[in-house]
């Protein structure tokens, strides 16, 4: 477990890579964020230095959490939705921890934005089930049951009508189908209904880079379920990543 009171979190996005060093007391960032290319589909090595080039000039005592867009069990790759699926199967956290001769922690990106939430965010000290959603690429989803994390749930590839559901309702479907606010937010309350049929959580919170446009579509959704904007949107991932250091994930 990491003794410092900072930690380096790295989020592994589908257009870029971003970072920062993070006061694990607060979430907040103790240096500015810096991000590089995703080389989403390039070779294994090549996304092993874009993350040694993003957290360049770093603190040399610091741990790094990886927040990565897959399935991680013990600091292995399990699945490849939007990245080079030459990763399954390969162990991201030894990996990293060998580039970058530093302590590694990796954690499905999902999971490292709910966790950022969870301790610092909408969701913190909300008890029973909390759903937290990151709409982008695809939807990602991070289950916790009184602020325990229940790790790699992946419901946006829950089928919903017949269709996934990240290809209904993430941020990357607004914008490739040119749909109004009006459209995806429809989309959008349909898969929120069907995540509450099925888990009947007390709360979701909404997270990911769109939410930065939430008047345009939040009071238009609907579910039963409590809905919340993420506190803190798009460094969600990056904050989750390095408290994941002190909470779970494997070198």
């Amino acid at each position: 477990m990491n003794q410092n009171s900072t930690a380096i979190g790295v989020d592994v996005g589908g257009s870029s890579i971003k970072s920062a060093v993070v006061d694990l007391r607060t979430g907040d960032f103790t240096v500015a964020r810096r991000s590089v290319p995703t080389p989403a589909q390039g070779p294994l090595p090549s996304m092993l230095d874009a993350i040694s080039e993003v957290i360049s000039g770093s603190p040399a005592n610091l741990p790094v959490g990886i927040a990565f867009p897959s399935v991680i069990r013990a600091g292995i790759v399990e699945t490849a939705a939007h990245i080079n699926k030459s990763w399954i199967g390969q162990p991201l956290a030894a990996m990293a921890h060998k580039r970058l001769g530093r302590p590694v922690v990796a954690i499905n990106d999902a999971d490292a934005a709910g966790l950022a939430e969870v301790k610092c965010g909408a969701a913190r000290e909300v008890p029973g089930l909390v759903l937290v959603l990151t709409l982008g690429t695809g939807i990602g989803s991070a289950l916790f049951l009184d602020g325990h994390l229940i790790g790699n749930s992946e419901l946006g590839h829950l089928q919903v009508d017949g269709q996934e559901a990240e290809a209904r309702a993430s941020g990357r479907i607004r914008t490739e189908k040119s749909m109004t606010w009006d459209e995806w937010s429809h989309e959008l309350s349909r898969v929120l209904q069907e995540y509450q049929a099925l888990l009947w959580p007390d709360l979701i919170v909404l997270c990911g880079g769109i939410t930065d446009d939430s008047a345009q579509f939040f009071n238009k959704l609907v579910c039963k379920a409590p809905l919340r904007i993420g506190k803190l949107r798009a460094d969600a991932g990056i904050v989750g990543a390095a408290l994941a250091t002190n909470s779970t994930g494997q070198r």
